[in-house]
């Protein structure tokens, strides 16, 4: 099992990655939700991975990290990808499911 629990990441398509060896996928929504949902409408939900490795950085330093990426690899950690978006086109690879936050808040209130 991975050391990898979830975190957040930046330059992709994606800003968060939440271990699938740890987590399930309503717990991992839940995550997303708390870490980059604050006043978004729809979050996506795709599948990607993530290693520890040696890399270059946005700023093109060379840094040894956990790397979010879309193919497996050996030593790879299955993760589920999120971003968050008030758009309804942001389905980049049409492998993403969307959920309408908003959608969500109103069947919330109406079970309560």
């Amino acid at each position: 099992m991975s050391k990898f629990d979830y975190g957040i990441f930046f330059g992709g398509d994606d800003t968060l990655a939440v271990s699938k060896e740890k987590y399930s996928r309503e717990q991992a929504i839940e995550i997303a939700k708390a870490e980059i949902c604050d006043g978004i409408r729809y979050l996506y939900v795709g599948n990607g991975y993530v290693r520890h490795r040696a890399g270059v950085d946005e700023d093109y330093k060379p840094c040894v990290c956990w790397w979010l990426e879309y193919t497996e690899h050996k030593r790879s950690c299955p993760c589920f990808v999120f971003h968050a978006s008030n758009s309804n086109d942001q389905n980049f690879r049409s492998e993403y499911e969307m959920i309408d936050l908003q959608e969500e808040k109103k069947w919330e209130r109406l079970m309560q």
